[in-house]
């Protein structure tokens, strides 16, 4: 009995060590592909506060975008999607290049959409911490 329980901590542990290990493409299109769907289903992860979000985002972008949020000027554009809304198009379609890595920070570009006049193209980059690769900057790119 022992046996058991010892070897399924052991796969708990491993199973929460591999979500902690992905990499920075896999996590970047993994939160815009949930971002997308929330927003799709009426739902605003930042003005709800989403804990997911902490899972996805550095804290200090998480800070400059409230400080955004609240500030005289407010913020125009959804911070993640660096436009005013989203597509219905992009829903469901993320895709990814290959991230450069140089140490604990790592860029590349999201692609939301496929449609090339239906589209917004993106360049993210990200932090490694101890919980994995997270959003920390996010900047349009000119198709």
């Amino acid at each position: 009995m022992k046996k058991w329980i010892l070897a399924l901590g052991i796969a708990l542990l491993a199973t929460q060590a591999s979500a902690a290990e992905l990499d920075p493409q896999t996590s970047s299109k993994n939160f815009y592909s949930w971002y997308l769907d929330a927003l799709s289903k009426d739902e605003s992860p930042i003005d709800e506060h989403d804990p997911v979000l902490n899972q996805y985002v550095t804290p200090q972008l998480l800070q400059k975008i409230n400080v955004l949020i609240k500030s005289p000027e407010g913020m125009d554009d959804d911070f993640f999607l660096q436009d005013q809304d989203y597509s219905d198009a992009w829903v469901g379609n993320v895709s990814v290049s290959r991230f450069t890595i140089n140490g604990e920070t790592a860029s590349g570009d999201v692609v939301l959409g496929k449609d090339p006049d239906d589209r917004q193209l993106l360049l993210v980059t990200m932090r490694k911490d101890r919980e994995g690769w997270k959003i920390d900057d996010v900047v349009k790119e000119e198709k």
